[in-house]
Order: structure tokens, then sequence, then C-alpha cells
């Protein structure tokens, strides 16, 4: 959740550190130094004040399981104090394991440092009531999805200069706003000036926002990025009042189409940057080839999977789907984590795992691998029917159906691995054999 908010994670971290663990014994041995040096000279704070102070954040630590007390001398004191709880805004009251807490922060913010090293995309954007901005974090999400790491810039918080240095930084980049009287706020109209003198016209790019009456915005930053000659990852998104989950899945769903626009401009500058270059060892590259195609003769039955989330249905074709347990009977399907479907299995979901037929299923391959637009109905032109137990859709065409709950995820590298069990099976055909994928590399499905 905090992946596209690195930079101000990082910078609360700091400000944590000093209050957890060794951070804190280290602050108050520095405090305590230089308060005995400075003792005499410091003016003794307003009594009316520092006792009140002191009490109360003795109180505050003996609700926490805290100990000792403060000093009823100078203020200053009080603040290099271990922190009995961190507090978030949101979520669970931390009263133990807070160092261990914030290590994995940091190893997070570290990881997400080295992917913002390789390319980032720019999510800009300004938010009048929360709708543009829940439209910013939804795009975000969906670029995370991909592996790809995102910087996120409030321009109503941010100068031009710091604009233009997350410009230098990002290839690739969405400008959303919202329509007040006709126009977009002066924040935005400012980012999006600097953003046409500074952003590359190779970028990738994107405009989304929320309005109530007109929606005016949008076209204007539309058409100021046309006219500079950038290319759009995505259609422009507008939202009426305040986005509902099928919006923001097509918000999630846009993120992705930006960060695949990205990662593709990515293999291909690496492509002609190969060709420029000598030829690398031979022996490695037979190595790398062989290991390649090995694992592509690892064969998988060709299955689809269908889920809905509240009014929305999707789907995807599977082909790295196995067996788990005889009893209860399970299975695991490994998904890509840039997939659309991704965030409809999650722990608790419900989805149907269509088996194909072979010989009868160019028809269900053709219409899921067809390129989608954002929130466009995945089933095409494929005849499907809506279970009456889990409310996903059953394709007609199907050898079987299995009802599935996801009871489990596991992170694999750039896929997760879905472990669900089968509530209920169903025969479709009684006769046929399953589909199955024949690859002859393990570098692609």
């Amino acid at each position: 959740m905090l992946a596209p908010m690195a930079k101000p994670t990082n910078a609360a971290l700091d400000k944590i550190q000093t209050y957890i663990g060794r951070g804190a014994a280290a602050a108050a041995e520095e405090e305590e130094g230089i308060e005995e040096k400075k003792e005499e000279e410091a003016p003794p704070p307003p009594k009316s004040v520092a006792p009140k102070l002191a009490k109360l954040l003795n109180r505050v630590a003996d609700n926490f399981g805290g100990s000792g007390s403060v000093r009823r001398t100078a203020v200053s004191k009080v603040a290099p104090m271990a922190a009995a709880a961190i507090c978030p805004l949101h979520g669970p009251v931390i009263k133990s394991g807070k160092n261990e807490l914030v290590r994995e922060y940091l190893q997070w913010l570290e990881t997400q440092a080295k992917r913002a090293d390789q390319f980032a995309v720019a999510v800009i954007y300004a938010s009048a009531y929360g709708n543009t901005s829940a439209m910013a974090q939804a795009i975000a999400r969906g670029i995370t999805k991909a592996d790809v790491a995102v910087e996120m810039l409030n321009c109503e918080l941010s100068t031009s200069q710091e604009v233009a240095e997350v410009m230098a930084r990002t290839e690739g980049f969405c400008l959303g706003a919202p329509t007040l009287g006709g126009h977009m706020p002066t924040p935005v109209s400012n980012a999006l000036g600097t953003i046409v003198k500074e952003a590359s016209r190779e970028y990738p790019a994107g405009v989304f926002g929320s309005f109530g009456w007109s929606g005016e915005a949008v076209d204007l930053m539309e058409s100021r990025l046309t006219d500079g000659g950038f290319k759009f990852a995505f259609e422009p998104i507008r939202c009426k009042f305040k986005p509902t989950q099928e919006m923001l899945q097509v918000c999630e769903e846009s993120g992705t189409d930006l960060a695949q626009a990205v990662k593709k401009l990515r293999k291909k500058k690496a492509a002609a940057e190969q060709k420029d270059l000598a030829a690398g060892s031979t022996a490695a590259t037979a190595g790398a080839s062989d290991t390649a195609a090995a694992v592509g003769r690892i064969v998988g039955s060709l299955c689809c999977v269908t889920a809905k989330k509240e009014e929305t249905q999707s789907a995807m074709l599977a082909s790295w789907v196995s067996q788990a347990s005889f009893n209860p009977p399970a299975l695991t399907v490994a998904v890509a984590k840039e997939r659309a479907v991704e965030s409809f299995l999650l722990k608790g979901s419900a989805f149907n795992l269509n088996v194909l037929q072979a010989g009868n299923e160019k028809d269900v391959i053709k219409a899921l691998l067809k390129p989608f637009a954002p929130g466009e109905n995945r089933f095409g032109d494929m005849d499907v029917e809506i279970s009456e137990a889990n409310g996903c859709a059953v394709v007609t065409e199907a050898l079987s159906v299995l009802e599935c709950e996801v009871t489990d995820r596991m992170e694999a590298g750039d896929h997760w691995i879905v472990l669900a069990k089968v509530n209920e099976g169903k025969l479709l055909k009684e006769e046929g054999l399953t589909a199955i994928h024949h690859r002859k590399v393990g570098t692609s499905y």
C-alpha cells in the first residue's frame, strides 16, 4: 500500500527511529550530554506547562506498559524517551515488535528504491474532495502490480522544480486533476507546463480526473499532451463524483497498461543496446538457452479462470495449474502479478476454474488473448453462464468446471501462487480430453 509513497514513508521512518530501540537510547544519551552542559544556561520552563506535560506523558507510558518517569526539568528532555507504541492514523496500535516492524519497512523501502533506480512511473495529481486522489491510488496499485516502481506527487504540495526532478527519473507518467469551475487547478496547470517542457516524447502518458458537472480538466490535459507529441498508454479516465469499485478497477488496469508500456519501451531500448555490443560468451548463451528450453518442456492444462469482485467480472487464460491435495481437494494456479484478475484472487475470494477441452478450445483462447481495454467485458463473444453458488462465470464450452475458494497465496518472483480448495466440481462433457499447452521455451507462456 505504501510502495507508491516510498519517499514520504522513509522520511517518517527517520523521525520514528529516534524513539525506537537503540535509536531512542542513543538519542537519550546525546540529549543527556547536551543538557548537562547547558543546564545552568537553560532558562527554566514555565511551571504551568512542563509538569503537566510530564504528568501526561507518564500516564501515556503507564497505559502502554512503559516504565520509568519523565523528569520535570527542561521539556526538551522528554523528546528522546523511547516510544511505548506506534499509533498510525489507521490500522492497529503497535505495542510490541516495533523494532522488527521498522526494520522490515526499511527493507521494503530499499527494495522499492532499487526498482526506482531501474525505471519508475510518475503519478502526478491534485485532488479537491479526495476522488481524484482515490483514482491516483488505484492507478499506482496497478503500476506496482506490474513490478514497476511508482513515484506519487501531489502537485498542490510541490514546486515546479520538484516536478521536473521527478520527470527526470521516470520513463512514463500520468496526470490527474479535478475540474473546478470548468478548468484544471492552477498547480496542475503549472505541473503540465513543466511536463511538456521537460519530459521525453518517448514516455507513455495518461490522464485522469473526477468532476461534478462538466469534466473539462481531463479534456484540457489530453489536448495539451496530444499537441505536445505524447502518446497515451490508456484512454483518458473520467469519473463523475466518487469513483465506484468498477471505476477503481478501470484505474488499476489502466495503471498496469501504463507500466507494461514502460516495460516494453525498456525492452526495446535494451535490445537496441545489445545490437551495438559485441557478442557475449557463447557458452553462457547456450546455457541460458538450454535452461529456457528445458523449462519450456513442462506442460500444463489449458483453463479459463473466472472471478467476481462485487459487480465486476474478470477472466484469464491459465496454463500453470496443478492439483495440490487429495483431501480436501485443492489446486494451485500461478497468476502473473500484472494480470487484472490478480486482485480478484485474494484470500477468501471465490473463482471458477474452467478446464478447456482439446479440439474445442480455440474460440475460448482467442477470446481471452485479445487485447482488452480497462473495464471491458473479459468474456467477449464467449458463451458463459453465471454460477448460482459463487456468482462467477462458467464457460459452457469447457470440459469441466471447479468452484474454488482461495485459502492462501505465496509470492513467487513475477507471479503469485494461489492455493484454493475445491468446493464443488461438475463435469460438463462426458467425453473429451483436457487441452494441453506445449511450449518450446520457459521464458514466456
